[in-house]
């Protein structure tokens, strides 16, 4: 079986890109968050530097960089999984990997805003996306491999 990369495809490599630029835009949210409370950029949560802000500051920081490692932590298995979907199934995976843009966005922001409780929000959409995106990877991979 041969793999041809069509016009479709270009969505998933858009897909891809986008993924590491939401990253990207969250990683800087998290570095303003640290100027606007005068923090060092090294500081991190629990660190000496975080002990002169309020409670309130301190729970708000905790959550900017809570949203930013839950970027990082999927950002390659969201990217590779539509980038190799993308070669069996172009469509589902582009569609896939837009579900996961706009879940990651809607996790990020409700819980910056409400906190953890904030997370069901987004993750209704990144979990369906993700199994979706590893199904597809796996299934392109075993039916090319002549396995099923």
């Amino acid at each position: 079986m041969s793999i041809v990369i069509g016009t479709n495809y270009v969505w998933n490599i858009v897909s891809a890109t986008v993924m590491g630029l939401q990253t990207a835009a969250f990683a800087g949210c998290a570095s303003r968050q640290k100027s606007r409370l005068d923090l060092p950029h090294s500081a991190e949560v629990g660190s000496r530097a975080t002990e002169k802000l309020s409670d309130e500051e301190n729970e708000e920081f905790a959550r900017f960089q809570k949203v930013h490692q839950a970027h990082v932590e999927y950002l390659p298995l969201a990217q590779s999984s539509v980038l190799l979907a993308g070669l069996f199934y172009p469509k589902l995976s582009a569609y896939a990997g837009a579900a996961y843009i706009v879940g990651r966005l809607v996790y990020s922001i409700s819980y910056i805003k409400c906190g953890p409780e904030g997370r069901k929000y987004g993750v209704f959409f990144i979990c369906p996306s993700v199994i979706t995106l590893l199904g597809a990877s796996l299934y392109g991979g075993f039916k090319a491999l002549a396995l099923i």
